[in-house]
């Protein structure tokens, strides 16, 4: 676990603006994106249709149901206090953004690697949210999307 500090180093923002569709599927994927800027997620073609969220439209019933499935194994408890942080005041007038570890430095704990069903994976960079963009881009789509492709 790395010890981050705010009062020594500059933080720096290295995230950008994102213009998500108002659309449950696209919004899941967008959380898929920022999950893997976040941790290594040696990244397939698969994975990176799954990750584009402005092309929401041309994903398959099976492909929204692999992106559920992924969604699941990369869940917020998962991250929580590790990688992901519910932090508004270092989120200004976005409601996520994402840190370079080595950036950050006090008001957080982070790690370095975490482990997901049973792999290491690299923390790339840290993400502060309020609890809003969770609830937006993580519970509410992944709750009527688990309810609409259950098999």
């Amino acid at each position: 676990m790395a010890m981050i500090q705010a009062n020594r180093i500059g933080i720096k923002d290295v995230g950008s603006t994102a213009n998500v569709p108002n659309n449950d599927i696209a919004k899941l994927m967008y959380y898929f994106k920022c999950v893997c800027g976040a941790i290594e997620c040696n990244m397939t073609p698969q994975m990176n249709r799954l990750s584009s969220y402005n092309s929401w439209r041309y994903l398959s019933a099976d492909e929204i149901r692999q992106l559920i499935a992924l969604c699941y194994v990369f869940s917020p408890d998962v991250f929580e206090d590790k990688v992901f942080f519910n932090n508004p005041a270092l989120c200004g007038n976005s409601s996520n953004k994402f840190y370079e570890i080595s950036q950050v430095r006090n008001q957080l704990l982070a790690v370095s690697s975490i482990v997901i069903s049973g792999q290491s994976r690299r923390v790339n960079k840290i993400m502060v949210y309020k609890r809003t963009w969770m609830t937006e881009y993580f519970a509410n789509p992944m709750l009527r999307l688990v309810q609409r492709y259950s098999a």
